[in-house]
């Protein structure tokens, strides 16, 4: 039985754009990764339905394209919305309807919303730009605002935008005329928050933070973020650099996983029924540099990481339903510059 899906990339190296990939779970190993499109700064992706989100750029001009996925997995693009010259984004999603998407831009410190025709996936405008401008924390790289994230939070009322360079998550209403600020969260000043997982109970999400190392439990409330306690994602007596990135839970919601750049690793903590704490299990070697992102299979048997720097490679760990730990089993393939793992 195989499982596909596709890896993001830079375009600044090697990176081809979005590549394809395809995982034997018999072997649990890849069997092939292939360039899916060829496509500049396509450093995330988002999928919905039958269609497929990415963002990119052409000269100046930076925004999104978007993608109808073939019964056979390949790719047929629809349209492109480059309608901003203010940087290419780091993070883009798709609201639960389908009719709007969601832009995060770092450099420039933005969030954009886009319409989406949910019929056809193309992208019909773009709504808004809406720079940040909120007091900045005290690390070097928090030189202004650096939005990290922008995704609809389980209520489905609000969008909510992880800002790196402010320390903080503001969380917006949205329709077809904009966004409006309904709640704005802060976190300790040079913890760096960089993207959220939620519980699918509705009432606890996972923060991570970059410049920090660490993970926050917070509770969720109507659009704001109330940190419970925080945990470290590197070994205490680790003193390199590094930097956090990927962060997913599993589908049973038991096991949280945290990507390590610098560390190059994967910490895992186990989620107590609640929700509300988390107890590390491991921190295991990813297998290259600079574990990007990573992505776990539904059945949440496997999980498949991209590396941005190294040998590029694409690694395939299993995973112990029980534990929580991770047993890394294939590490073959590549997909040069890897920034971002979705499946099928």
């Amino acid at each position: 039985m195989t499982k596909a899906g596709y890896i993001g990339s830079y375009t600044k190296k090697e990176g081809k754009g979005i590549y394809r990939f395809v995982l034997d779970e018999a072997k649990a190993a890849i069997e092939k990764v292939e360039t899916g499109f060829e496509i500049e700064a396509s450093t995330y992706l988002a999928r919905k339905n039958q269609f497929l989100y990415a963002i990119t750029k052409e000269g100046e001009r930076c925004g999104i394209a978007s993608f109808r996925v073939e019964n056979d997995g390949q790719l047929f693009l629809l349209n492109k919305c480059l309608d901003s010259v203010e940087g290419t984004g780091c993070y883009i999603s798709v609201s639960d309807d389908g009719d709007y998407l969601f832009e995060a831009v770092y450099g420039a410190g933005i969030i954009r919303l886009y319409e989406l025709d949910s019929s056809t996936g193309e992208v019909v405008r773009l709504i808004e730009e809406l720079k940040h401008n909120y007091k900045t924390g005290p690390n070097e790289r928090q030189d202004h605002p650096h939005v990290h994230y922008a995704h609809q939070t389980p209520d489905k009322k609000f969008v909510a935008a992880c800002d790196l360079g402010t320390d903080r998550i503001v969380s917006y209403s949205f329709n077809k005329n904009g966004y409006d600020v309904a709640a704005v969260s802060e976190f300790k000043a040079g913890f760096g928050p960089r993207h959220i997982e939620f519980n699918n109970n509705g009432k606890y999400a996972y923060v991570v933070h970059e410049l920090a190392n660490k993970v926050s439990v917070t509770k969720y409330v109507n659009g704001h973020f109330e940190e419970i306690a925080s945990y470290s994602t590197v070994p205490e007596d680790f003193k390199g650099e590094s930097k956090l990135a990927g962060v997913h839970l599993s589908h049973d919601q038991r096991f949280l996983y945290i990507s390590n750049r610098g560390h190059d690793s994967i910490a895992v903590f186990a989620v107590n029924d609640k929700g509300d704490e988390l107890e590390l299990v491991e921190i295991v070697p990813s297998g290259d540099e600079f574990p990007r992102d990573f992505n776990i299979t539904e059945d949440d048997k496997y999980l498949v990481c991209a590396h941005q720097e190294g040998d590029y490679k694409v690694t395939v760990f299993e995973r112990h339903p029980e534990s929580g730990k991770l047993s890394l089993t294939d590490g073959q393939h590549h997909a040069a510059e890897g920034v971002c793992v979705i499946f099928d």
